[in-house]
């Protein structure tokens, strides 16, 4: 697993969680108070959070155009305002290599080593994501909410 280390401190890849206000519904309140501090901050997304996020929308949801629409508009403003990462060789081998330790949330795995391969943080309130970084001993490119200047 590549070991580099953050060195550009202000700029953080999303988790899927901090996605999902951009979209229209209300997470966690670690969250939501999360989003007065990331002005400073550049932000960068993948795809495979739109992906996680829309699955645990349509679980919720309607249906309706309004809803529907809402959604349509974070897309945009995610595409708008943040960079886009992308999965490379990698970002695949460290991803497997967390899921053969034991991790098995292969998004998360994803994630994780985008930000490692990238040296960006992993803005995330995923307590066992970040359990397992600490128990294996691997590269803390990870910040909290409240870790945010």
């Amino acid at each position: 697993m590549s070991r580099k280390s953050s060195s550009r401190n202000n700029e953080i890849l999303l988790d899927t969680s901090f996605l999902l206000p951009i979209l229209g519904f209300e997470t966690s309140r670690r969250v939501m108070n999360a989003f007065q501090r990331l002005g400073s901050y550049k932000l960068y997304y993948n795809d495979i959070s739109i992906l996680e996020a829309l699955w645990k929308i349509v679980k919720i949801i309607e249906g309706t155009e309004e809803q529907i629409s809402r959604i349509e508009e974070g897309i945009r403003a995610i595409r708008d305002t943040m960079k886009y990462v992308f999965i490379d060789e990698e970002v695949l081998k460290n991803a497997i290599y967390m899921y053969k330790l034991g991790h098995r949330d292969m998004i998360d795995n994803l994630l994780y080593s985008i930000a490692i391969s990238r040296e960006l943080k992993l803005l995330t309130v995923d307590e066992d994501l970040i359990k397992f970084i600490e128990k294996h001993n691997l590269p803390k490119n990870i910040i909290t909410p409240e870790e945010l200047k």
